[in-house]
């Protein structure tokens, strides 16, 4: 809890986050916004300058890491080349006093559990990046850890092995039920991973949730933009009827040569995040319930299997997600003019 932590002149501050007992977290954020730091502040791996670690509602800032409880997969798996995958995996065990038998057993069983018994004599040096994953995860979870951090596990291993070990993971922490603490910069995993999700921003967490909570309502344009949430455009609010001071009002939002009607709580400065599938695409005018209706350019279409993005030129450029059935059924193609319709009450402003 409102953890401080200096490294160099980097600076996590104030940093509060409540993972419940067998949650999966996601910390997610650009590169250098204290990420892992904040993993090695939990692990006992940085000294703090304030602030509390709680595991399991006990105080354990003052522990050592061994006294912690805690599993550890680093990026770059930190694995023994010399050592075979059965002594990679019982390392940790034999060095805390496990007799050998034990220590064979527990990696067998985690072998077992990760799909990885064929490789156990072999030497790590020469496995592949998924394979040596496991390894890692096997040897984290050894010593029955009751918290796993895990630091970019995916980083090292190519995108269809990825979705594999993605899946591996979550079915292993549905049946394991350990707390998990993960770091990634991709917000399709937290989507697909997590319970929770904590978005960082210079040393600082700017919003928290539940993934979808975020994704869809993110709390300023930083956190929009980051995971992906849409369409982000800077401009500023108009109040257009007689609502009562601090309720919300039907408003205009002028930014970036779009003009739209709003439902929002402020005047002023504000950034508009419009999420692509909100957008409806048709090739004539005609009435529905949205009270925004533009006449748009179709300038690129990206197809992403049954999903197509629509790039659009609206006087500013605007992306506008469609299936892939309907992009077809439209026959919609570059040059083509269209028409979109967009609720005012799909339109956050942030």
């Amino acid at each position: 809890m409102n953890l401080q932590v200096k490294v160099g002149s980097f600076h996590l501050r104030d940093i509060s986050l409540e993972v419940p007992s067998g949650g999966y977290a996601l910390i997610i954020g650009p590169t250098g916004s204290g990420k892992t730091t904040l993993l090695e502040a939990i692990a006992g791996h940085a000294r703090l300058l304030g602030g509390r670690v709680f595991m399991h509602n006990e105080d354990v800032t003052n522990l050592p890491p061994e006294r912690r409880g805690i599993g550890f997969v680093y990026q770059q798996y930190h694995l023994f080349p010399h050592l075979t995958v059965r002594n990679n995996i019982s390392y940790g065990l034999t060095h805390r006093g496990v007799r050998n038998g034990a220590a064979a057993a527990r990696a067998e069983q985690l072998a077992d559990l990760l799909g990885i018994t064929p490789l156990l004599d072999r030497p790590v040096r020469g496995l592949s990046g998924g394979e040596q994953q496991r390894v890692a995860l096997a040897r984290a979870l050894a010593p029955r850890p009751t918290i796993l951090l895990l630091d970019e596990p995916f980083a090292a291993v190519d995108p269809s092995t990825r979705q594999v070990l993605r899946r591996e993971l979550r079915q292993l922490h549905e049946r394991e039920g350990i707390t998990t603490l993960q770091v990634t910069h991709d917000f399709d995993e937290a989507l697909r991973l997590g319970d929770l999700v904590a978005v960082l921003s210079e040393g600082r967490i700017a919003q928290s949730g539940a993934p979808e909570q975020v994704f869809r309502y993110p709390n300023s344009a930083f956190v929009a933009r980051f995971v992906g949430s849409g369409n982000v455009i800077a401009g500023t609010v108009e109040r257009s009827d007689a609502s009562e001071q601090g309720a919300p009002f039907r408003g205009r939002f002028q930014g970036d040569n779009l003009s739209l009607d709003v439902v929002a709580e402020r005047e002023g400065p504000a950034h508009a995040v419009i999420r692509p599938e909100d957008i409806v695409l048709s090739l004539t005018a005609h009435p529905d319930s949205a009270r925004n209706h533009k006449e748009a350019l179709v300038t690129r279409l990206e197809r992403l299997g049954p999903v197509t993005q629509v790039h659009l030129d609206v006087g500013r450029p605007l992306i506008a997600s469609v299936t892939t059935a309907s992009a077809d059924e439209m026959a919609l193609h570059p040059g083509l003019r269209v028409i979109i319709a967009l609720k005012a009450t799909a339109i956050l402003l942030v």
